[in-house]
């Protein structure tokens, strides 16, 4: 995001707007996040069985999708590279780290991806899921590309002296 704000500046003032450059930004990455999730399901099916394989595909997808969104939203405000990632690894650590999976009480911080990660647990296990938790992490997948678009427009948009 940061290295590419000079370009999507460029590319807005070109003629496509800062809208269309959000768009299209959103969408190759929503590509590349469905190009990687299908690996990895394909490579967690294979690996270890999934009972619930397209459950297991949407939870997946979901998963990238939120960190888009937090890739975007650090970008947007963090210019340089290495700080930028950093601050993604940290939020990815305290989402991994802290979710009710890893704590013995179940308890645990409320993170972006949990009801992802309980989707995912349960498609597993080949349970299903409540609809709670789907109307969750749909919620969440929206909120997070929602602000990915915000992002990616603040940082297309020119600025005016």
């Amino acid at each position: 995001m940061s290295s590419s704000r000079g370009a999507d500046r460029r590319l807005a003032v070109a003629g496509l707007g800062p809208a269309r450059v959000a768009v299209a930004r959103i969408a190759a990455s929503l590509l590349l996040a469905g190009c990687v999730s299908a690996v990895a399901v394909v490579t967690l099916w294979v690996r270890s069985g999934i009972g619930h394989p397209w459950h297991a595909a949407v939870a997946v997808f979901a998963f990238a999708a939120i960190y888009i969104g937090i890739g975007a939203i650090v970008g947007a405000f963090i210019a340089a590279p290495l700080e930028g990632s950093l601050l993604v690894m940290l939020v990815w650590s305290l989402d991994a780290f802290s979710g009710p999976q890893m704590t013995s009480s179940g308890g645990g911080l409320l993170t972006p991806t949990r009801d992802a990660a309980n989707l995912l647990i349960a498609a597993g296990a080949g349970q299903s899921s409540p609809e709670g938790d789907w109307l969750r992490v749909a919620a969440v997948t929206v909120v997070a590309l929602s602000a990915a678009l915000a992002a990616f427009w603040f940082a297309a948009r020119t600025r005016r002296a």
